[in-house]
C-alpha cells in the first residue's frame, strides 16, 4: 500500500510524496530510520520505491548525490535532529555543485511543535534549528505542519528542486506523514520556471558576434552542462562550428573527451604546456556553465584576462561590460547553434587531446617495478571501458581530471565543495543508478576512503560489485604536500581484507606493476557478487604533477 485507506480517493502525505518521487524517476530512497520518520519508512516499505540503507546519514546524503548526478533527481530520508544534522555536509556539497536532492526529515507530532515539549533529539526551545540550518544549503526549506497545505508545499519543493538543480528540505511531523490528502495529479512546473527568453537571445547573439569575429575561440564547459542535460547540444555545437574545447576539473567533459576537437585537460599552470598556451592565447574563452574556482583554474594560476573570457551560467551571462540575468543556459546554447557560423574555427593545428594519461598510449608493465602514481593512472586509462561510471575522491579526483575517458563514460567527483569521503559514498548511489551491466569504478585515496568505508557492507548486502582502487600512501598526501607533519598520518588499515570483514567480495593487495596486472585479470574474471577492492601501495610523497601544483598553490594561501 502507499498509505491509502479503503477510500481510494485519499492517500497519506508520505504516500503522496513517494508517488511524486516515483513519477519523477526516483526508484530508491537512501537513508536511516529513526522514530520521527518511521511512519514514512513504513509506508515506503509497501510502495514501489526501494529503501536503500546506509550506515549513517552523511553517507546517505553522499549516496543520494551520486544517484542524482546520474538519474537527475534523488531523495534521502532521516529522522529529526541527529539524523538531519548528520546529513548537512552532504547537502551543502549538493547545493554547491547544483545537484537536485530531496531531503525528507521526520519531526515530532505537531502538538510538540506548539508546546515546545522537551523531547529526545530536540534542542531545548529551538525546534526550528534544522529549518534554519537547511535554509543556508537548500533552494527551499519548509515545515509541513498543516495537512491541508502539505501537497502544495511538496509540489513547490519538488518543482524548485528540479528547476534550480539544488537540494530542498522537507520536515514532516509524524502525524502529518499519515494525514490523508488527495492523490497527486500531473506536476506542473511552469510556475517555477521564469527565464527571460529575450535576454537569452540577446546574450547569445552578442556571444555569437564575438565568436564570429575571433580568430580562436576555446570552450571550457563545466558542471552545469551535466546538470541540465546539455551534453548532446554542446557536442552538436562544437561539431557544427569546429570550435575547440578543453576539459576542466569540476564538470569534466567526460561525454566528449575523445572528440578530435578536445585540446585536453585545462587547469591553469596544471595543464600540459601546449594546452595552456593554446587556451590562454585564444581571442575568446567561453566558460560554459563552468565555475571559475581555484581548482578549475589551477589555484588561479591561469593567465586569462577579463577581456578574453565570456561567462555563461544558468541564470546569468557576462560578456565584456554587459550582464544578462534570468537566462536559461539551455536557451543560450540553442540560440548559439543558429547564430555562430558553421566551421567558424580557423586553427589549422590545435593541440589534440593533451591529457597526461591516455588510453591509446602504449603501456607495457614492468612486473617487478613498484607502483607509482603516474604508472597507475596510465594503466587505469587502459583499463576503463566505454560506458563506465568512474568516481574519484580527493587527490584521485585531481589525477582523474588529467585522464582521458573513453566514450559514453561518466565521471563523478566533488571538487568544488571538496569533502573527502564523498566519492565512495556516491559510489553506493551510483550502484543503484547504473544501467544493468554498467561498471562502477571508484578511485579512492586511503584517507578519503576511511571516511565512508563502511558502505562496503551495503554494497555486499545489496549484491553490488563495484571495482574500488584504494591508493594506500599512508595518509593525507595532499595535506603532506601543503604542510607536512604527523597530523597527516592515519591508521594503517589492511584495506584488501575489508571485503571479507564486511561480509563478502574480493580483496587484492598490489605493490608492483605485475601485481596490478594480476589484479586486473581477477577483475575481468570475477563472477561473484560484492565489491572488488584493490589496495594499491605507493610512496607517501608520490603524486602527479597536477596534484603537486595544486598543493603548491594551496600552500601559498
Amino acid at each position: 500500500m502507499t498509505g491509502a485507506t479503503d477510500n481510494t480517493s485519499t492517500i497519506s502525505v508520505a504516500g503522496y510524496l513517494l508517488k511524486r518521487l516515483k513519477s519523477l524517476g526516483v526508484d530508491h530512497v537512501f537513508g536511516v530510520p529513526g522514530d520521527f520518520i518511521l511512519p514514512f519508512f513504513e509506508i515506503m516499505a509497501d510502495s514501489d520505491i526501494m529503501h536503500v540503507a546506509s550506515c549513517n546519514e552523511l553517507n546517505a546524503g553522499y549516496a543520494a548525490d551520486g544517484y542524482a548526478r546520474i538519474k537527475g533527481l534523488a531523495a534521502a530520508a532521516v529522522t529529526y535532529g541527529p539524523g538531519s544534522f548528520s546529513i548537512v555536509n552532504a547537502v551543502a556539497g549538493a547545493y554547491a555543485e547544483d545537484v537536485p536532492l530531496v531531503v525528507i526529515s521526520g519531526g515530532p507530532a505537531t502538538s510538540a511543535y506548539q508546546s515546545q515539549a522537551i523531547l529526545h533529539h530536540l534542542l531545548p526551545n529551538k525546534y526550528a534549528a534544522s529549518l534554519r540550518i537547511f535554509e543556508q544549503v537548500t533552494a527551499y526549506t519548509t515545515l509541513l505542519d498543516k495537512a491541508e497545505h502539505a501537497t502544495t508545499e511538496i509540489d513547490k519543493a519538488l518543482s524548485t528542486c528540479l528547476a534550480k538543480k539544488k537540494p530542498v528540505f522537507l520536515e514532516i511531523p509524524t502525524d502529518i506523514q499519515l494525514s490523508l490528502v488527495e492523490p497527486p495529479q500531473p506536476l506542473d512546473m511552469n510556475d517555477y520556471i521564469d527565464h527571460d527568453k529575450h535576454a537569452a537571445t540577446q546574450a547569445a547573439r552578442r556571444i555569437a558576434d564575438r565568436i564570429n569575429q575571433s580568430k580562436r575561440t576555446v570552450l571550457l564547459p563545466g558542471h552545469e552542462i551535466h546538470r541540465w542535460g546539455l551534453q548532446d547540444k554542446v557536442i552538436e555545437f562544437v561539431q557544427k562550428t569546429n570550435i575547440t574545447f578543453g576539459s576542466v576539473l569540476i564538470g569534466k567533459a567526460d561525454y566528449m573527451e575523445r572528440l578530435p576537437l578536445c585540446v585536453g585537460a585545462y587547469q591553469g599552470a596544471g595543464s600540459q604546456p601546449v594546452v595552456r598556451e593554446f587556451v590562454e592565447d585564444a581571442d575568446t574563452v567561453v566558460f560554459l556553465g563552468m565555475i571559475p574556482s581555484d581548482f578549475n583554474l589551477g589555484g588561479f594560476t591561469d593567465e586569462l584576462t577579463d577581456s578574453q573570457v565570456i561567462h555563461v551560467w544558468n541564470n546569468q551571462v557576462k560578456i565584456d561590460d554587459a550582464v544578462f540575468d534570468n537566462v536559461s543556459i539551455a536557451d543560450v546554447i540553442d540560440e548559439l547553434l543558429t547564430s555562430v557560423e558553421e566551421n567558424r574555427a580557423t586553427d589549422s593545428d590545435p593541440p589534440v587531446q593533451g591529457f597526461l594519461h591516455k588510453p591509446d598510449q602504449a603501456y607495457e608493465p614492468e612486473p617487478e617495478a613498484l607502483m607509482t602514481s603516474k604508472r597507475f593512472y596510465d594503466r587505469i586509462a587502459n583499463f576503463l571501458r566505454p560506458g563506465d561510471i568512474v568516481l574519484g575522491d580527493a587527490g584521485c579526483a585531481v589525477s582523474l581530471a588529467h585522464l582521458q575517458l573513453p566514450e559514453n563514460s561518466t565521471c563523478i567527483s566533488s571538487c568544488y565543495w571538496a569533502s573527502i569521503g564523498m566519492g565512495f559514498g556516491a559510489a553506493l548511489g551510483a550502484c543503484f543508478a547504473a544501467d544493468e551491466g554498467q561498471r562502477i569504478i571508484a578511485l579512492e585515496g586511503d584517507g578519503s576512503f576511511q571516511m565512508t568505508a563502511q558502505e562496503l557492507s551495503n554494497m555486499q548486502r545489496y549484491g553490488k560489485s563495484p571495482v574500488i582502487f584504494v591508493v594506500n600512501n599512508a595518509g593525507y598526501t595532499a595535506e603532506r604536500l601543503i604542510h607536512d607533519g604527523p597530523f597527516n598520518d592515519i591508521p594503517a588499515w589492511k584495506y584488501h581484507k575489508l571485503p571479507e570483514a564486511f561480509g563478502g567480495g574480493l580483496g587484492i593487495d598490489v605493490h608492483t606493476e605485475g601485481d596490478l596486472e594480476a589484479a586486473i585479470k581477477q577483475v575481468e574474471e570475477y563472477a561473484g557478487t560484492g565489491p572488488i577492492l584493490i589496495e594499491v601501495h605507493m610512496d607517501p610523497y608520490d603524486a602527479s604533477e597536477a596534484f603537486r601544483l595544486m598543493s603548491e598553490v594551496l600552500r601559498s594561501h
